[in-house]
């Protein structure tokens, strides 16, 4: 695939595009399935010293087209919100400003690294990883299957929040945060 086939399909397109352009109705969202098999991005898993400190991050490789290297020594729920955050960055900030990122720093992977500070390029990349990963329709028909199970009224919040996240193969942390701002749980309860 070229960058510009790239350009076409991801431009503009929010999460539910996505997963309808791949063609993935249910659970779970496979993220490497959609990077790799949909989008022909690369993604390289490869221990690098260097970047230890990173979860993941997205550069240009010498083609100019998108790659995601992921930190493989993080759990695998963990690296699926990565994957997404990372492709979030790709459809927001790289593709639209391919420009920018064709003569990157020395560090390339740094380019679009917070270091610690959350600015709205990852918050948008979150809120795009959390929707693509977490669908508020899914999540919803999810809750409902679980609060009609037989052992709901015995299970703690922090139950249910594993169980949720063992479903949508994310990290407990994104899942809790995904119900908090969707309203399935009061910011003031968790923990």
């Amino acid at each position: 695939m070229t960058i510009e086939n790239l350009k076409n399909i991801l431009l503009g397109k929010n999460a539910k595009d996505i997963l309808e352009f791949s063609k993935i109705y249910s659970l779970p969202i496979d993220i490497k399935y959609i990077l790799r098999d949909k989008l022909e991005i690369n993604i390289n898993d490869n221990l690098d010293w260097d970047r230890l400190a990173l979860d993941g991050c997205v550069y240009l490789n010498n083609k100019g087209y998108p790659e995601i290297w992921i930190n493989s020594s993080i759990p695998e729920n963990r690296q699926n919100f990565t994957l997404a955050h990372e492709l979030g960055h790709i459809i927001n900030d790289i593709l639209p400003n391919i420009e920018k990122y064709k003569n990157p720093i020395e560090d390339n992977y740094s380019t679009l690294y917070r270091n610690g500070n959350i600015n709205k390029m990852e918050k948008m990349a979150n809120s795009f990883a959390a929707e693509l990963l977490m669908p508020k329709e899914f999540i919803y028909k999810e809750a409902k299957n679980l609060t009609e199970s037989n052992d709901f009224d015995t299970l703690t919040l922090e139950q249910v929040i594993k169980r949720m996240s063992n479903r949508f193969r994310v990290s407990f942390d994104a899942m809790k945060w995904r119900l908090v701002n969707l309203g399935y749980i009061e910011k003031s309860k968790i923990f």
